[in-house]
């Protein structure tokens, strides 16, 4: 795939998740707006703002990682559920989450990383791990 399109982050999730036996809800209003994903196993709720790439480079991702923070900080309204940023990993993805090596703010607001790999597989960073997982994958 030329450019991993939110659409493409979203179906990665919604595949992995589904086969790994979560209910998988797209599309669902909330009180601060619509989130793409809605996701529930064992108990266990997360709400999703995802985000991909568009022709705009880094510049855009920048942009759309930050406007994807804020819309999920707008559906924080359960205190009850787990909230998570998904992007693909890729380059400009990586580079723009950099800007928060130094933050505190993942783990102050409990956002989790989902990240959506380009042979449609996904993996989860927690709060805690996110500051790590920025090192590890400096570009």
């Amino acid at each position: 795939m030329d450019i991993f399109k939110e659409s493409d982050v979203i179906g990665v999730l919604k595949r992995g998740l589904k086969q790994d036996g979560w209910s998988v809800k797209e599309q669902v209003k909330l009180p601060g707006g619509f989130a793409d994903l809605a996701v529930d196993k064992d108990g266990v709720s997360f709400i999703l703002e995802a985000k991909g790439e568009d022709k705009g480079g880094f510049s855009a991702a920048e942009m759309n990682f930050q406007m994807g923070l804020g819309q999920l900080m707008a559906r924080m309204t359960d205190p009850n559920k787990k909230y998570g940023i998904a992007f693909p990993a890729t380059p400009d993805f990586i580079k723009a989450l950099q800007k928060f090596e130094h933050s505190f703010a993942f783990k102050a607001l409990d956002v989790y990383l989902f990240v959506a790999n380009g042979d449609k597989t996904y993996f989860v960073v927690p709060p805690a791990d996110i500051p790590a997982y920025i090192q590890n994958n400096r570009i």
